[in-house]
């Protein structure tokens, strides 16, 4: 007989808390975790960071979200090298994923 009523309580109150994160503008897991820091201004563009002293090669860099979700949990770093000549891709790195940090809601 007690079983109802508790869930029926736990409903309501269930219902009171979406409601108002909803109407605060952020979600439960962002209001207890964060919301991830803002994305880079310069996402998905190549910059260059310098030449390879080993190598002499050109060295590229950029950041992409996967799938261009803006709630991704992850950025992958790319990283390429060019020829400073011809301007040919020489070599690419392995992709790397980075975690993005979240910055506090409260």
């Amino acid at each position: 007989m007690t079983a109802p009523v508790v869930l029926a309580a736990l409903l309501f109150w269930g219902a009171v808390f979406v409601i108002f994160f909803a109407s605060q503008g952020t979600t439960l897991s962002e209001f207890f975790l964060g919301r991830y820091e803002p994305l880079p201004p310069d996402l998905r563009i190549w910059k260059r960071s310098g030449i390879d002293e080993r190598t002499g090669l050109l060295r590229e860099e950029r950041l992409l979200l996967p799938g261009d979700d803006p709630g991704a949990r992850r950025l992958l770093h790319q990283v390429r090298y060019r020829d400073p000549v011809t301007h040919e891709i020489v070599r690419v790195e392995p992709e790397r994923r980075l975690p993005r940090r979240r910055e506090s809601t409260r």
